[in-house]
């Protein structure tokens, strides 16, 4: 086994070195040094300061390393991807035939969704299915989509900074780090999800019970992180399942045909313009893993309001579906695995 790798696993859960805590041991290393100031400076006295460095050196460097306790299984090193690499999702929406919006969270394809009448039709049947692509950098600093359809890997358009939409939830290296932290027990995992969450920016957010709004985050967590192992999958599931209000899982497939578990919240929707559909989140029944979101009316209502002449929807109807059909860390934007 490599020695580093050893070293690391044997101080798993140290903090992270901070300047607090390394300036003791540099004061140490000065009032050492002021102490030895001969007018010639011999090489006793320069081997002498240099293992002092050194041990200081050793010290901060082993504050730094991950501490497990003695008794804890050893698990394998998980690669974590780098700041500028790009996380790619490839996502297949299937909706009625009709004009649609889905204000999602930038990083992901969350977020509310709504139907309106379009000329020359709106009509209550599936449209064509679309595939998108994104990118979204690991650090949440920019976001890629193509520029055209030829498919070539430098034909995106790049938005550097933060996304306009993007701040709504987690990038996913914060993402990623918020799973890996969650605690096995469910209060506490859910104390740090709320705590380390984005807070909600939406109008409707206001209008929401606490489960709701935790619903929401819970659901933005699963589809902004690059990668969720089964346990962690399996708790953020049993999260949602334990929330006042979370409706029972329904067997269905998503736009790809796979089975698939709805899980929603009762009364999440509410009869205004872009909050008549239920978001579901759909998870694949065996691991729990994130399958994408399907969009449900929780009222009956005309689209478009009543005067549109727009198709009638009636509660319970599934308006859309996002299917997330891939998720890859790659290294550049436009990068299709």
């Amino acid at each position: 086994m490599d020695e580093m790798a050893r070293l690391r696993r044997f101080r798993a859960e140290a903090p992270d070195p901070d300047p607090a805590r390394l300036a003791s041991a540099r004061r140490r290393l000065q009032q050492r040094l002021d102490s030895h100031q001969p007018r010639r400076r011999n090489a006793g006295w320069w081997l002498t300061s240099l293992a002092t460095a050194a041990a200081v050196s050793v010290v901060a460097f082993l504050c730094a390393l991950p501490l497990r306790s003695a008794g804890a299984p050893a698990d394998p090193a998980t690669p974590v991807p780098q700041a500028h690499r790009w996380v790619y999702q490839e996502v297949r929406w299937d909706t009625w035939d009709c004009a649609s919006g889905a204000s999602t969270s930038g990083f992901s394809e969350v977020g509310p969704f709504d139907l309106g009448p379009a000329a020359p039709r709106c009509r209550a049947e599936p449209a064509r299915q679309v595939r998108r692509d994104k990118w979204v950098r690991y650090d949440g600093g920019a976001l890629a989509m193509p520029a055209g359809p030829s498919g070539r890997p430098g034909d995106v358009d790049v938005w550097e900074g933060r996304y306009q939409g993007g701040w709504q939830m987690l990038p996913p290296d914060a993402s990623d780090r918020l799973v890996a932290d969650l605690p096995a027990d469910r209060a506490a995992a859910l104390r740090m999800i709320r705590s380390r969450s984005v807070p909600d920016q939406l109008v409707g957010a206001g209008r929401s019970t606490a489960a709701q709004r935790d619903f929401s985050k819970i659901v933005e967590l699963m589809a902004g992180a690059s990668d969720i192992a089964d346990g962690k999958a399996a708790l953020l599931r049993d999260l949602v399942a334990g929330l006042a209000g979370a409706t029972a899982p329904v067997r269905v497939t998503d736009g790809a045909g796979r089975p698939a578990l709805a899980l929603g919240m009762d009364g999440y929707a509410r009869d205004y313009s872009d909050e008549r559909n239920a978001l579901q989140v759909l998870l694949d029944p065996d691991t729990f893993a994130y399958r994408g979101v399907r969009y449900v009316a929780g009222v009956d209502y005309r689209v478009g309001g009543g005067s549109s002449g727009g198709p009638f929807v009636r509660e319970g109807t599934v308006v859309a579906t996002a299917t997330r059909l891939r998720t890859e860390v790659v290294d550049t934007s436009g990068t299709r695995p």
